[in-house]
């Protein structure tokens, strides 16, 4: 709820984001235009704008240019795609934004050298990156890539470049597949840290490594789904299952 301190536009946010977690207002609709809720909240053009100006930020709306104002389309992540994360999001509209906290040589531990078939402390490229849905922390993500590769990829600015289309283009490497496995975990308190939640809240962590054309193992990564309203849908049939990731749109 408002707190009685917070300025009014910052009020009209909160309320506005709480009906749009009641599903007041749908994923992919228009909202009703700004002079009709700016009169609803008995407020000035101004201080409306003000506050669509922090749903945006937070992901939950986009702002088009002479069409309105849209409630965030509900993304999915397709589980069997080898896009990456940032691309198949990018891709729907979603305001995804990616912060690299770390991109450097380290040496590989012992679990991930034994998924990637590497002996321990052999140097590779330990990358860590926060993605966030507008100002929303939603995963922290690290990626072990190992030598020859890793080389290759340290001048990479990952903010902007995807490790995948990196690996294909500057390292000649064939993604053709990958395992992915899903675990509920706590959160840790070195990632709690870094997207600013509680440490012990329970999350989702994805674990996938990628494989090349000859059956190498490329890419270890470590995906901790730290956003409440990301998820994995299975759409069941007589021949099989698909999942996907989707995210909800989030109130308060």
């Amino acid at each position: 709820m408002p707190r009685a301190g917070d300025a009014k536009y910052r009020q009209i946010g909160q309320d506005l984001a709480a009906r749009i977690g009641r599903g007041e207002f749908k994923p992919g609709t228009p909202l009703p235009s700004q002079a009709l809720l700016s009169k609803e909240y008995g407020v000035t053009l101004m201080t409306f704008r003000q506050a669509l100006s922090l749903l945006e930020g937070d992901g939950l709306i986009a702002q088009l240019p002479g069409r309105g104002t849209f409630v965030t389309p509900v993304p999915t992540l397709d589980l069997r795609s080898l896009n990456s994360l940032a691309e198949d999001l990018l891709a729907q509209g979603v305001d995804l934004v990616t912060v690299v906290l770390s991109s450097r040589q380290r040496a590989l531990p012992a679990g991930v050298a034994g998924a990637l078939d590497r002996t321990r402390g052999e140097p590779a490229l330990r990358l860590e990156r926060l993605r966030r849905i507008g100002r929303r922390p939603a995963v922290h993500q690290v990626s072990w890539v190992p030598q020859p590769w890793s080389e290759h990829l340290l001048e990479v600015d990952f903010e902007v470049a995807s490790l995948y289309r990196s690996l294909e283009h500057r390292c000649q490497l064939a993604i053709v597949r990958a395992t992915e496995s899903l675990r509920a975990r706590a959160l840790p308190a070195a990632i709690a840290s870094a997207v600013n939640k509680p440490a012990g809240r329970p999350v989702l962590v994805a674990e996938r490594i990628t494989y090349d054309a000859r059956n190498i193992p490329v890419v270890h990564d470590l995906a901790t789904i730290v956003d409440d309203t990301i998820g994995v849908l299975a759409r069941r049939a007589q021949r099989g299952t698909e999942l996907s990731w989707a995210a909800e749109s989030r109130g308060g």
